[in-house]
C-alpha cells in the first residue's frame, strides 16, 4: 500500500519536474517565426498535454482513495471450527485480517488455529 502511494507521487514529481524544467530553458539564439496554425497546434498541444496529467494525477488520488476506504471496511468475521462446525462472529477492518489472526474493531487479537477456517463477510 505504502509502495503504490510513494510510486504514485514519484510519477507525478517526476512529470511536474519534467514539465518545469522544458519550461525554464533559455530560447534558441535564432528567431523562429511560427505561423498562427502553427501557434494554435502548438497550445493546443500543451493544453492536451496538461489535461493527460490532470487526469492522471486525479485518477491516482482517485484510486488511492477506494483502496483506502475499501481497507478500512469493517466486516463480520466467522471463525469456524471445521470438526465441530461451531461458529464464532466477531468484527474487524478488512485490513486487519490476515491468514492466521485478525485484530478486532474492539482491540483484540483472535488467532486461528489449523483446524478453523476464517470466512469474511462483507456487507
Amino acid at each position: 500500500m505504502l509502495t503504490k502511494i510513494l510510486l504514485t507521487l514519484a510519477v507525478i514529481t517526476g512529470c511536474l519536474w519534467f514539465v518545469s524544467t522544458k519550461r525554464g530553458r533559455p530560447p534558441p539564439p535564432l528567431l523562429v517565426v511560427l505561423s498562427k496554425k502553427d501557434q494554435r497546434k502548438r497550445e493546443i498541444l500543451r493544453r492536451s498535454v496538461y489535461l493527460f496529467m490532470a487526469t492522471m494525477v486525479l485518477a491516482a488520488i482517485v484510486m488511492i482513495y477506494i483502496e483506502v476506504a475499501d481497507n478500512n471496511t469493517i466486516v463480520t468475521v466467522h471463525v469456524i471450527n471445521s470438526q465441530t462446525g461451531s461458529r464464532i462472529s466477531y468484527r474487524a477492518r478488512r485490513d486487519d485480517i490476515e491468514s492466521g489472526s485478525f485484530s478486532t474493531v474492539e482491540g483484540r487479537t483472535v488467532y486461528v488455529a489449523d483446524i478453523e477456517r476464517i470466512e469474511v463477510e462483507s456487507k
